[in-house]
């Protein structure tokens, strides 16, 4: 199985439920879910997001 990384840094808390782009983003494409317009992202979706954004820029002990 192939992982897709589609970001370099985790996307904003409440960025887009599918894409994670900001709100407003208009349509966009994604292959899968197709068109869309923004929806909100889960609360899970939310802390995920947060606590990956949190890890990247705490500096990692050696």
């Amino acid at each position: 199985m192939t992982a897709r990384v589609r970001y370099h840094q985790a996307p904003s808390p409440d960025g887009c439920r599918w894409c994670g782009f900001a709100n407003p983003h208009g349509l966009q494409y994604l292959p899968g879910k197709g068109g869309h317009q923004w929806e909100p992202p889960t609360d899970a979706q939310r802390l995920a997001r947060m606590r990956a954004r949190r890890a990247a820029r705490t500096p990692k002990e050696t």
